[in-house]
């Protein structure tokens, strides 16, 4: 029987916890053992361990370096202690934190798989000689998530060894999801109008996920379209987006939850609008696309080389050319005329996240590459 070990350093601060608990289930679910070592017990506690070794990191630069480090090597040296055949360490940028974090496996003499969540850092945070060490010299796969994000990975890093590099993909959330909740029931709880027509751009809110576009859609669209922002600006400031509102005459048609939204909360908007739009410019993969889509809520997204791996245009989703936001307007208007278009694009939604995204199958392909080598 295996055992498998995921570090994620992140966990419930960046809603990693969803992706690394899920993957642990697929995981027990595929006959192995497995442990997470983050800062957060998540489902299946009976059968996954988890190792709650990066709460509590506190703040200031050097101070969360340093106990980040204390947990990675706390967690690495149980992963040894239970003999690990695979260490799983989730990557969003090659910079120094991100170097001790891969090397501390190795120093102990583990099999290391690290995930590449964004191929090249949306904060310009790469640095080369790191990337060359973190990626030739100590992990012995790299997984991406998906076909674009594999082309892209050898564009701009130079593998020695092109076959450690493989293409798994990112599951859904269906795990998480407690119950299904009425539109009506969740519309209520949040204050909204049982009738009114809503879209939600969810998620972390920086420059490269377009939201400059949707308001600017926003001011082509009838009147009656509101738009719920729900998510906390990353190393930026939302005065800009207060300033095109403002322009474009929205304060009354945009509501703003400007701030970090808890799982409860998240769970009422998913359940509660009508539609998720992600007018994404740079994404190598949604977890917002595939959380939408796991709870049956239509997407209409910028038609990506990633997203486009995903939606299939009028069956599973809507796309639109990207940073065009006279499409997008055409393209929300489309979703709102009727038709039975709405319930088409939930229902195939779904069915796309159940039949193409299940973590136990990918727990498996995650096996299959440690057997091939």
């Amino acid at each position: 029987m295996s055992r498998i070990a995921i570090i994620d350093h992140v966990g419930v601060k960046a809603g990693m916890d969803y992706y690394s608990s899920s993957l642990a289930k697929g995981f027990i679910e595929s006959g192995c053992e497995c442990s997470v070592f983050s800062n957060f017990t998540g489902i299946e506690a009976e059968s996954i361990e988890y190792y709650p070794y990066y709460e509590g990191h506190g703040v200031g630069k050097l101070i969360k370096f340093m106990r980040v480090l204390k947990a990675t090597f706390q967690s690495v040296s149980q992963a040894r202690k239970e003999k690990a055949d695979l260490v799983i360490i989730h990557v969003f940028a090659a910079n120094m934190l991100t170097l001790f974090r891969v090397l501390l496996p190795k120093l102990f003499g583990l099999k290391l798989a690290v995930i590449v969540h964004d191929v090249s850092s949306f904060v310009g945070a790469d640095k080369s000689m790191i990337q060359n060490l973190v990626y030739n010299k100590l992990a012995d796969y790299i997984v991406v998530h998906n076909q674009y994000s594999y082309e892209e990975f050898f564009k701009s890093i130079h593998i020695q060894e092109k076959d450690k590099v493989v293409v798994i993909k990112h599951g859904g959330y269906l795990d998480h999801i407690r119950k299904p909740l009425s539109k009506e029931f969740a519309r209520k709880e949040l204050k909204l109008d049982v009738y009114g027509k809503y879209i939600l751009f969810f998620g972390q809110i920086k420059h490269v996920k377009g939201l400059d576009v949707l308001l600017k859609a926003m001011a082509k669209l009838p009147k009656d379209i509101q738009l719920i922002i729900a998510g906390k600006p990353w190393k930026a400031d939302f005065g800009g987006y207060d300033e095109q509102i403002e322009k474009y005459g929205l304060s009354d048609r945009v509501i703003k939850m400007i701030r970090f939204i808890e799982d409860e909360e998240r769970e009422l908007l998913f359940f509660a609008t009508d539609v998720n739009v992600l007018p994404y410019r740079v994404i190598y993969q949604s977890g917002v696309l595939l959380m939408a889509m796991s709870h049956g809520l239509p997407v209409i997204a910028s038609d990506l080389p990633a997203n486009k791996e995903i939606i299939k245009h009028g069956e599973s989703g809507l796309l639109f050319c990207s940073e065009n936001a006279e499409d997008l307007a055409e393209k929300v208007e489309c979703f709102f005329q009727g038709g039975g278009t709405q319930e088409k694009l939930a229902a195939l939604a779904l069915q796309v996240i159940k039949n193409d995204y299940a973590w136990r199958s990918i727990a498996e392909d995650y096996l299959k590459m440690l057997a091939n080598k």
